[in-house]
């Protein structure tokens, strides 16, 4: 009898064993508890610190040694809030990452990481005493190697399979094979060799009685040696309230930096967060200008990350307007096959900043009913009965006209235009007439 053929295995790309390898390491426990290693993953209270702990004046804070094993680590911290230092990739072929998953399998002491305890419960988030409820642990240094220490137990529970489930390529497996089978007191039993990994003391320094100020402050501090944070994270992280807010209240679609991972496309109806919180600030000082490096700098120097955006609910306001209006572009945009245009206000930030920075220039100068009434008047310019109702065509070729100072000169040729519109200086969008007026 001749057996069928089987037809060809499915190739999983890069970005799907990111995402598949991502699900395996959250969910680890779970895998772990249902594959009976419940008894290595207790936590037996708060991390116990070994001698006295240290003062740290930069942030009122203390710092502690602590020795536990991987399994109750496993268990303490999550990688869930943690993206954001640096996207986790494709360990299992990184050169430098495969080596210390190696060698961590065949027993080789690890770095110690740094784990920040934060307590949603308290103001500021400061967990005073690491003995108190509901604390939350942050791995501030040390994400990358949690996800090499998954992988070791994956690797060791499951071997080659790993390979057929599209977690790990065929070539890091054959890297793996034989240092597994070698080491010595491996009995050919991958649960005993789960176990032995489980039960390995793991050591942390942890950080606690810090706000989320001193949180960012060890995070930034930390990675300066690896690689900079990038500047998109650091408002993320800073401005995290207000971003809840926007996500909670206003409805608005948001794309963090920490959901980038290898290969993984960014949703284009989804504003960038840090796009957010500069638009914020453009709104609040009526000011297009505003950048990146320039806001981290301010809050970082003000240092009151939760008390820096002022009159949060006008903000609010104003960006579920202005969803609502995005709503509209993809609509009334739809045959736009580029996206250009359908998207312009989540994918352009020259054009969200110079609207924000518009807005909040009535707002300042006339007040919020007249806001809302300038918003609804660019929300009846999309009823139009016309292709292009916000003559973005017309802004494009105006764009072209620029040569100087690109940057500022398109920031500001957003923010006069819609800013000449919603005042009544002009009955349409006068894409081009700005362009000229200050291209002179």
């Amino acid at each position: 009898m001749q057996s069928l053929a089987r037809g060809p295995r499915k190739t999983v790309n890069k970005e799907e064993r990111s995402e598949r390898v991502r699900a395996r390491i959250e969910g680890l426990e779970d895998e772990l508890r249902s594959r009976g290693f419940a008894d290595c993953l207790s936590l037996n209270g708060p991390p116990v610190v070994k001698d006295e702990p240290d003062f740290d004046p930069k942030t009122k804070g203390q710092i502690g040694k602590v020795k536990e094993p991987l399994g109750a680590y496993l268990q303490r911290v999550s990688v869930l809030d943690n993206y954001a230092q640096r996207p986790p990739f494709d360990h299992a072929n990184d050169p430098i990452y495969r080596r210390l998953i190696r060698d961590f399998i065949q027993g080789a002491i690890m770095p110690e990481s740094k784990i920040a305890a934060l307590n949603p419960a308290n103001e500021g988030q400061r967990a005073i005493e690491l003995s108190e409820p509901d604390i939350k642990y942050s791995i501030v240094d040390g994400l990358q190697r949690f996800y090499c220490y998954g992988l070791a137990i994956l690797l060791v529970l499951y071997g080659k399979k790993l390979v057929d489930d599209g977690i790990i390529t065929k070539d890091a497996w054959e890297y793996f094979e034989s240092p597994i089978a070698e080491i010595p007191d491996n009995n050919g039993v991958p649960e005993d060799f789960a176990r032995r990994l489980l039960q390995r003391q793991m050591r942390y320094e942890i950080f606690w009685n810090i706000d989320l100020a001193g949180l960012l402050h060890y995070m930034v501090t930390f990675n300066t040696g690896q690689r900079k944070m990038a500047l998109r994270v650091q408002l993320e992280i800073m401005s995290r309230p207000l971003l809840e807010e926007l996500d909670k209240v206003a409805k608005v679609p948001i794309w963090y930096e920490n959901e980038k991972i290898p290969g993984k496309t960014k949703n284009k109806i989804a504003f960038p967060a840090s796009n957010l919180v500069l638009g914020t600030q453009a709104f609040l000082t009526h000011n297009a200008q505003v950048t990146g490096g320039d806001q981290a700098e301010s809050l970082l120097e003000k240092e009151a990350y939760l008390d820096s955006f002022g009159d949060i609910q006008d903000v609010v306001t104003t960006l579920e307007r202005i969803a609502r209006l995005h709503e509209g572009i993809i609509k009334v945009y739809e045959d736009d096959i580029s996206g250009n245009d359908r998207y312009i206000l989540s994918s352009s930030d020259t054009f969200f900043l110079g609207l924000m920075a518009s807005c909040g220039y009535i707002r300042e100068n006339i007040n919020m009913k007249a806001l809302e009434g300038a918003l609804e008047k660019l929300e009846n310019e999309l009823g139009r009965s016309d292709d292009d109702p916000l003559k973005l065509g017309e802004y494009r070729t105006a764009v072209k006209t620029i040569s100087t100072s690109r940057g500022k000169a398109m920031r500001r040729l957003v923010y006069d235009t819609f800013t000449r519109f919603f005042n009544g200086s002009t009955m349409r969008l006068e894409w081009q007439d700005t362009a000229r007026q200050i291209t002179g």
